[in-house]
């Protein structure tokens, strides 16, 4: 993602609906409903729980693959009130830097630091500019996804990064410039106060979604 300026957008309803469907989903990832019912995988089993409260409140559970089927119907029907939330990562190494993947598209979820969650670039994007996000693509194939993590790699300090296999996703973490900078101890701005999260969801093809 760029580096652009951004000032802060008004409220407003999903404009996308989920961009795809893992391939694998992790503990702790969450599904989340218009009407405030929100399941987060923990386990292996999709547990109804609360924003504030991932424990299973027995109500029931879902499957992976019931979470798949579901979210590959809100993508065919364009319901833009689903929405599926990555677990975010721990600490991350510093390089070397893990091999990419060639042969798998992927999703890219950055972090919004004013609702403190995971969502789609283009999400994000849309609550600046809807024009603009609709230019930016659901899904990235392997080797668009080799060349933004490329770019990052090259375009920014401190950079960071790792490949879970299991939960079929590569996170990468890196500071960049503040608009307005922060103070630091000594009473100077540190203008590369913000850290920036990418998550690459690897995600189905149509055919397997």
């Amino acid at each position: 993602m760029s580096t652009m300026t951004l000032t802060a957008p008004a409220v407003q309803p999903a404009v996308f609906p989920p961009p795809s469907v893992p391939v694998v989903f992790t503990d702790g990832d969450r599904y989340e409903w218009p009407t405030g019912e929100i399941w987060t995988r923990t386990r292996g089993w999709w547990v109804p729980s609360s924003a504030g409260d991932p424990r299973d409140d027995g109500t029931g559970h879902w499957t992976d693959a019931e979470v798949r089927a579901s979210l590959g119907r809100a993508i065919e029907a364009w319901d833009v009130r689903k929405m599926f939330v990555p677990a975010r990562p721990g600490d991350l190494p510093t390089g070397p830097f893990p091999v990419m993947p060639t042969s798998r598209p992927t999703s890219q979820y950055v972090l919004d630091h004013q609702a403190d969650r995971l969502v789609p670039l283009r999400d994000l994007v849309a609550a600046y500019d809807e024009d603009t996000a609709y230019d930016i693509p659901a899904v990235l194939t392997a080797q668009e996804t080799e060349r933004v993590v490329a770019e990052m790699i090259a375009d920014h300090e401190d950079v960071r990064m790792s490949r879970d296999e299991a939960a079929g996703r590569i996170y990468i973490r890196y500071r960049r410039p503040s608009e307005f900078g922060i103070l630091t101890g000594a009473g100077f701005p540190d203008h590369y106060g913000v850290e920036c999260l990418h998550v690459f969801v690897l995600t189905a093809s149509p055919a397997e979604a």
